[in-house]
């Protein structure tokens, strides 16, 4: 196997493979047609790598992002220990996380071979997609009780309570001021972003969904939050189920998620969605320096 680093240059050939796993590519696709496979710093940009074979085919990509994390598509084993390899000996920034399809994730963590204690979150979800001709609205979903606002609309001071409360849930997130600013910079993002919604009703905010990941023909749906005063009253698939029924009148074909909660896996087969494989979360706790194998402050 032969590692590159990639440019702009190669953006055709890493869409024709990616495109071919897009359910567990959402992020690296979406971040690819957003920032390009150069890495400027800005949000979404990462530096990318490839192995190709000796026919010059691509077997594997990974891609180190803005954040710090790690993302991957490389099926084939030996092209995933060729990038892991090359990622341990090259890689110039801090490791925040790594994210993927669960089964490549898990071995290229065995080779980083992190502590558990570093990890904030190290799990596997149950990888789920939609054919959105096949999407089911929940019945009442379409009542004049209910309204979609955009995330521009609803107050900033309620995205924040509602964003930070999800990721210490769901996230294992720790309730640091780092983190503080981290849900700021989400919210502002949000907000000046087209991908997320609060639920009303009868005007009172019941639910967050989002989009994460986008491409013109597929969504990946993220974060979904219902604060636990407004649970099990059906808002969590009546919110997605609206915001999936909007994209399918822009022209999306197909959705993508991941979960590992019983109660959101009930909401989500409700309106159609099956599961079609894993996809694997590890989110440190602090940046790693690979180099030195050492948390940064």
């Amino acid at each position: 196997m032969q590692i590159r680093k990639l440019s702009n240059d190669d953006a055709y050939a890493v869409e024709a493979f990616l495109m071919s796993r897009a359910f567990s590519s959402m992020f690296l696709l979406s971040n690819m047609d957003k920032a390009g496979l150069e890495y400027t710093g800005e949000a979404f940009s990462g530096e990318y790598w490839a192995a190709y074979d000796k026919a010059n085919e691509i077997q594997g990509v990974f891609a180190h992002f803005w954040n710090g994390n790690l993302m991957a598509q490389a099926p084939d084993p030996e092209a995933r220990q060729a990038l892991t390899t090359h990622f341990l000996a090259n890689a110039e920034r801090p490791l925040a996380g790594v994210l993927g399809d669960s089964e490549q994730a898990r071995p290229i963590l065995n080779t980083l071979n992190l502590p558990d204690h570093a990890f904030n979150t190290n799990r596997s979800e149950g990888l789920y997609q939609l054919e959105l001709d096949k999407l089911h609205l929940p019945e009442g979903a379409s009542s004049a009780r209910f309204k979609l606002i955009s995330a521009a609309e609803a107050q900033k001071s309620l995205l924040s309570s509602w964003l930070k409360d999800h990721e210490l849930e769901a996230l294992g997130a720790e309730p640091t001021q780092k983190h503080e600013e981290h849900i700021r910079t989400r919210v502002k993002q949000m907000q000046a972003g087209h991908s997320a919604w609060v639920l009303l009703d009868e005007g009172q905010p019941v639910s967050l969904s989002g989009f994460n990941a986008t491409l013109p023909e597929i969504v990946q749906v993220g974060p979904v939050w219902t604060p636990p005063e407004h649970r099990s009253q059906g808002y969590a698939r009546t919110i997605v189920a609206l915001t999936l029924q909007a994209a399918k009148e822009r022209g999306v074909q197909k959705s993508v998620l991941f979960t590992d909660n019983a109660a959101a896996v009930k909401a989500y087969e409700a309106i159609g969605y099956q599961q079609n494989g894993c996809f694997h979360l590890a989110l440190l706790k602090e940046p790693w320096d690979l180099k030195n194998k050492m948390a940064l402050a």
